[in-house]
């Protein structure tokens, strides 16, 4: 069940960045897979000690910190395909579950591609 939360919440966040439309997390969840979604919850509380809402969070953040590193994107363009009204709103929850902002991800990015610029110059 764990692992169908997950990749339901992938899908309905890989959803958000190619239809710019928000997805409901909690009626899309109780419908794939069919099951109350306070049950399920609840559920979750008790074994991972964590609402769905709080892991559907940290999987946006996951994708956010991945969008950062791996793309060009700036944090509020992903903020608005996210469906975010604020990208002020995204960067608090960057902040929250990372402890870094989305420059330090930006930073990350630009010494991999240097990194790979240097490697390629000694080819």
């Amino acid at each position: 069940m764990i692992t169908k939360v997950y990749r339901v919440a992938e899908q309905i966040i890989q959803s958000r960045l190619e239809t710019g439309k928000p997805v409901q997390f909690a009626l899309e969840l109780s419908n794939e897979l069919k099951t109350d979604y306070q049950e399920l919850n609840n559920l979750f509380l008790a074994r991972c000690d964590m609402s769905l809402e709080v892991i559907f969070l940290k999987q946006i953040v996951g994708k956010v910190k991945e969008l950062l590193v791996y793309t060009e994107q700036p944090l509020s363009q992903i903020a608005k395909a996210l469906g975010y009204e604020k990208s002020n709103d995204l960067s608090e929850q960057l902040l929250c579950y990372t402890g870094l902002t989305s420059a330090h991800f930006k930073r990350i990015r630009k010494i991999k591609l240097e990194n790979i610029r240097r490697q390629q110059k000694k080819i």
